[in-house]
């Protein structure tokens, strides 16, 4: 194992000050060492979901960056 990979990581993750990003990044590696798929957690009406999602992608029907802020925005202020 890289040492230095694993004291870079260590110091960047010492250097995070905010708890939500912390949270995050535990998130992140919990998913990445984990042995199972997220998918094998969901519902079947979760999966027609994200299956439907995907298909609108594949489909290109979606919306810009630029949109996905402004409604995000909307979103929050309600």
């Amino acid at each position: 194992m890289n040492q230095a990979v694993i004291s870079k990581i260590h110091e960047l993750v010492d250097s995070i000050e905010d708890e939500n990003t912390l949270i995050q990044v535990m998130e992140d590696i919990n998913f990445y060492i984990s042995k199972k798929d997220i998918v094998d957690e969901l519902s079947s009406s979760q999966l027609i979901e994200l299956n439907e999602a995907i298909a609108e992608a594949d489909r290109k029907e979606t919306i810009s960056w630029k949109e996905f802020k402004n409604e995000l925005g909307e979103w929050r202020k309600q």
